[in-house]
């Protein structure tokens, strides 16, 4: 047996550890973690509808709709009509969206960054691996919209 119960607890605690810097952004602006999560995903896939966003996140359009609002409210996320339906909304970020995304995301993306370095590329490669199993089923589930951000390399738009 490879895993045990120290394994779980140190998953919850790098995870703690890896959400406490885009927390800490997140809350002077008054957002929580579903917000960044929203961000996050229609900064990297502008246009995304929003039944295409709720599938990617694993939420129902109603879970969505009040980090939508506040998003929205806060003129960090525009909402367009749709040139393929008019009853679709397509989402983009604004400048503002993607600079709060980028405030949020960014020591994020420095503490895995360090982590890396230290434990090295081959360790940095199992890890992958291990995420990449441990998602496996999302992914698989994901709207072909956002699979880009686990099978390519996710690009910052």
């Amino acid at each position: 047996m490879f895993a045990s119960e120290r394994d779980i607890a140190l998953f919850f605690m790098g995870w703690q550890s890896f959400v406490a810097d885009a927390d800490a952004v997140l809350d002077e602006h008054g957002l929580a973690r579903l917000h960044h999560r929203v961000l996050y995903a229609v900064v990297r896939t502008p246009g995304i509808g929003v039944g295409e966003l709720a599938a990617a996140l694993g939420i129902s359009r109603q879970a969505l709709h009040r980090p939508l609002t506040d998003l929205r409210g806060r003129d960090l996320i525009a909402v367009e009509v749709s040139e393929r339906s008019k009853r679709e909304r397509e989402l983009s970020a604004t400048a503002a969206g993607r600079e709060l995304e980028r405030a949020a995301t960014g020591p994020q993306l420095a503490h895995l960054e360090a982590v890396f370095e230290s434990a090295g590329p081959a360790a940095a490669e199992g890890w992958r691996l291990v995420m990449r199993g441990l998602s496996a089923e999302a992914v698989a589930q994901a709207p072909q919209a956002t699979r880009h951000l686990i099978e390519g390399e996710a690009g910052h738009g």
